[in-house]
């Protein structure tokens, strides 16, 4: 193993072809200089990596605020809440799931190396990269959408009647793919910036888009005189099925889809963004004001704003862009026109706030962690754009509400064992006490060294999180010898997150209570989340956390 070890770490300079010069120059400035480790071995650090700096703590309760209000009223929680709608449910079992989906997701601490080991981390991170770029695809998508609307705006016709020379396989349009590639331009410079950097788009998106939201969700109303029925998805079942019960599925199925698809990124995604707190009292306090009804409110708008669209065109439509089409196509006066352009810029200026905290930040963080000596988060980043924007073809896939909460039903059996995993251990086992220099270190004598760098617990767990909800997983890919429609596999699979998230939960405590891991007795020894207090900063070793605070605001009164 330790062989193996050295030939991962050394593999770019033994590449051949690769001049020594243009390794070294990609090689990354070491910059764990000043963190203090007692083993003195750091091959799993860099800037964006180790303790953020007291300097660059400027995230204020009010930023957090603005985080929640801004990614929780968008397009993407707009179309959570509506596709399920458009999928079937009648618009007011989608707003109980909505509601009790939200509630449900809260908490979220990535202390991935501590979980599953520092090589072990490594595949639990490529699954989080994966990921990460399946949602900035899923996000540009939407984003591209709205950039198509502003031109129908600005252009008319000489737009809409854009010659397509693509096949009718690509799945998309030559019109899409000029605003497509032209958006993906528009956010490219995002990747540049660092959260710390760039908390004016969070605050702008959190001043725009809920007027936007608003806009649209009262000129449903107005406009269609109330929200219309829809058929729940029993009456269209086979005949003889239990219709409460297949209506009972497809709501326990939603607050599941909730779940995975509002809360899961934006939980994911949080301690990227909460590690540059000014305060620890600051994320707290911003967050509790607007998470635990931002994302409901929104959702519960798209819902309602997709009934009426049934009643006014006959379809429900899932998504703001669509609905913008739409309400273009019917009337397109001067008056309709500016307030559909206005509308539609305020949207595609908040999917790049969207993809820039929700995934480009989690993608850079995560790459950085799997080559800390060659990639920073800048360059994953850019890593992230190129890839996620392109190889992820999301025009091909996100075309309809059921193919939507298919993809986010489908992600979440993956993510969900590593929150319930990285929970349990929090809270059960570690009593969110961890010692940050072991974080950092690739000796064998670190407390989360295990077993070569791998924890075996974890992976138990992972692989039995995941066990129960593959087979329908299998099925949505085509392979329905694994799972038939509307049977025990599938409905094990429509709330794939939650089976996931607490199987692999119980699994990985029980797993600890019977065979506890090395140094869990020293951390369970301390009050809860007592090492929080002793954090291990750059320049501040020994200082406790109210230290930092002075420290932080000292600097902040000098600039």
């Amino acid at each position: 193993m330790d062989r193996v070890r050295r030939r991962v770490v050394s593999f770019p300079a033994t590449v051949k072809g690769v001049p020594a010069a243009i390794v070294e120059a990609v090689r990354m400035k070491e910059t764990d200089g000043d963190l203090v480790n007692r083993f003195g071995t750091h091959r799993w650090s860099n800037e964006d990596l180790d303790p953020v700096r007291p300097e660059r703590r400027n995230w204020t309760a009010w930023n957090f605020f603005s985080y929640w209000i801004g990614e929780s009223w968008g397009a993407s929680t707009w179309s959570v809440g509506s596709s399920m709608v458009a999928g079937g449910l009648v618009w007011y079992d989608a707003m109980i799931a909505i509601i009790v989906g939200l509630l449900i997701g809260s908490f979220f601490l990535v202390w991935i190396r501590a979980t599953f080991g520092p090589w072990g981390g490594l595949i639990p991170v490529g699954i989080r990269c994966v990921l990460d770029m399946v949602w900035f695809g899923i996000q540009t998508y939407f984003g591209a959408l709205f950039l198509d609307i502003v031109f129908q705006c600005v252009f008319g016709h000489s737009w809409t009647n854009l010659h397509n020379s693509l096949p009718e396989s690509s799945g998309t349009t030559t019109r899409f793919m000029v605003a497509y590639f032209l958006y993906w331009c528009f956010q490219f410079g995002s990747c540049f910036f660092r959260p710390d950097q760039l908390r004016w788009l969070i605050t702008f998106k959190a001043c725009t888009i809920p007027f936007a939201c608003l806009g649209l969700f009262i000129w449903s109303l107005v406009r269609s005189g109330g929200p219309g029925s829809f058929k729940a998805l029993a009456v269209t079942t086979a005949e003889g099925s239990n219709k409460q019960a297949l209506l009972a599925w497809g709501i326990v199925g939603a607050i599941n889809n909730a779940i995975n698809g509002e809360f899961g990124p934006l939980i994911a995604s949080e301690p990227d963004i909460t590690r540059y707190s000014r305060r620890p009292r600051d994320q707290i306090l911003g967050q509790l004001l607007a998470a635990p009804w931002s994302a409901s409110f929104t959702a519960i708008m798209g819902i309602i704003a997709a009934s009426c669209t049934g009643k006014i065109w006959g379809t429900a439509i899932w998504n703001p862009a669509g609905i913008l089409d739409a309400i273009f196509a019917e009337n397109n006066d001067p008056k309709t026109k500016f307030a559909v352009f206005l509308v539609a810029v305020t949207f595609m200026v908040g999917q790049v706030g969207t993809n820039f905290i929700a995934n480009l930040i989690p993608f850079g963080v995560d790459l950085s962690a799997l080559a800390p000596r060659y990639i920073n988060i800048v360059r994953g980043q850019i890593i992230c754009c190129i890839i996620g924007g392109w190889c992820m073809v999301p025009w091909k896939v996100l075309v309809s509400g059921a193919v939507f909460l298919s993809c986010i039903t489908g992600m979440g059996i993956f993510m969900g064992c590593l929150v319930g995993i990285m929970l349990a251990d929090y809270f059960f086992i570690r009593r969110g006490n961890y010692f940050i220099e072991d974080l950092y270190t690739s000796d064998p004598q670190g407390r989360y060294w295990y077993f070569h760098g791998w924890h075996w617990r974890a992976y138990v767990a992972y692989v039995c999180g995941i066990f129960m909800p593959f087979p329908g997983f299998l099925g949505t890919l085509g392979v329905k010898s694994m799972a038939a429609k509307l049977g025990p596999a599938m409905h094990l699979y429509d709330i794939g997150y939650l089976v996931s998230t607490f199987t692999a939960m119980a699994v990985y405590t029980l797993l600890c209570k019977i065979s506890p891991p090395d140094n869990v007795a020293e951390a369970r020894a301390m009050p809860f989340e007592a090492m929080g207090k002793k954090e291990v900063l750059h320049g501040l070793n020994g200082r406790n956390s109210e230290d930092v605070e002075n420290v932080v605001v000292s600097e902040d009164k000098k600039m």
